[in-house]
């Protein structure tokens, strides 16, 4: 059996690398350069400038701006392989 998941939209990158989640553990969460595998895609529609993957005055905004809007296509295939075990 083959599932395959299709995702669009833009990514902020810079050097090969998305902005993304980093860390997260109930208290804090940490964002910066991460593979663009993991990172979350935004809508094209609300995210024109680096600025819009945060909230205003956020302390990332600099950091951002070295990034570039990127249009991304991510396609997830995962194949389950069924096995009798008798």
């Amino acid at each position: 059996m083959k599932t395959v998941k299709i995702e669009t939209g833009v990514m902020v990158m810079k050097e090969g690398k998305a902005w993304g989640k980093i860390y997260e553990d109930g208290r804090e969460t940490n964002y910066g350069w991460m593979d663009a595998a993991y990172a979350e895609i935004s809508n094209p529609e609300f995210c024109k400038k680096t600025s819009d993957v945060t909230y205003k005055g956020s302390h990332y905004i600099e950091e951002l701006s070295t990034g570039k809007i990127t249009n991304v296509k991510r396609i997830t295939t995962i194949e389950i392989e069924i096995k009798s075990w008798i």
